[in-house]
């Protein structure tokens, strides 16, 4: 069983790391659902040892249909990030008709090589994500990320329970959105699913003193520490 932090900061991933979590995924504006992170931040966590390193690769928020010039930048970060010491990438297409983009997410898999790739919630949002699932293991998909295509893993527990049981021996199926350490034991029981993604967040207050009269950025998103350790600690006694 496997637990994986979604950050968007260094002080997130050392929560993540010290809590015990197995890997994290590495992105920026999490409260955008995520988006490509920064070579620096990228950079200073690869130099972390003793545990796994996902870099999501998304130019940009809102939907997950991208024109030339967005794929091409995708393709340049997979080529400069393939230089760091990172396990691998994150990424969904999807084509304007809402089918996964089968002929784009091959050309970035195959980029991406030897780096393993987990196809993100993109899944979620397509037309025919259960249907495809075969191609995605043709073309080298390790894992799917997904929420079952509902807005939580919770809610989404049938698709979830299908497609890991049909599925489990060819590619890892992990559950993500609203997973914490009170509904992994009900996930896991209910699909056998044993790979789980959340983020653990908890909002911190600035801390800086001068704000110019206005509530902008008095709250700070960061992964917490007692919520990895919590679940983790579910995870063991499933295990």
């Amino acid at each position: 069983m496997k637990l994986e932090i979604c950050i968007d900061s260094y002080e997130s991933f050392l929560n993540a790391k010290v809590a015990g979590a197995d890997r994290v995924e590495i992105c920026s504006a999490l409260d955008l659902d995520g988006i490509s992170p920064s070579v620096g931040l990228v950079s200073k966590i690869s130099k972390e040892k003793n545990i796994e390193k996902f870099v999501m690769i998304r130019p940009r928020p809102y939907d997950f249909s991208y024109n030339n010039e967005e794929f091409e930048t995708m393709k340049e970060e997979i080529k400069i990030y393939k230089d760091f010491d990172i396990d691998g990438f994150v990424f969904g297409m999807l084509l304007k008709d809402g089918r996964i983009d089968l002929e784009i997410t091959k050309e970035l898999v195959e980029l991406s090589r030897p780096k393993e790739v987990t196809f993100h919630r993109a899944f979620d949002y397509s037309k025919d994500g259960e249907e495809v699932i075969e191609d995605l293991i043709e073309i080298g998909i390790k894992r799917i990320l997904t929420s079952g295509k509902r807005a939580t893993a919770i809610e989404g527990i049938d698709l979830l329970a299908r497609i890991n049981h049909k599925y489990k021996d060819k590619i890892e199926i992990m559950a993500g959105s609203g997973v914490n350490s009170s509904n992994i034991k009900e996930i896991y029981r209910k699909s056998g699913i044993v790979n789980f993604h959340m983020s653990a967040k908890n909002k911190r207050k600035t801390e800086m003193t001068y704000l110019k009269e206005t509530n902008l950025y008095q709250d700070i998103g960061v992964s917490d520490r007692s919520l990895i350790r919590k679940a983790i600690e579910t995870i063991e006694k499933l295990s």
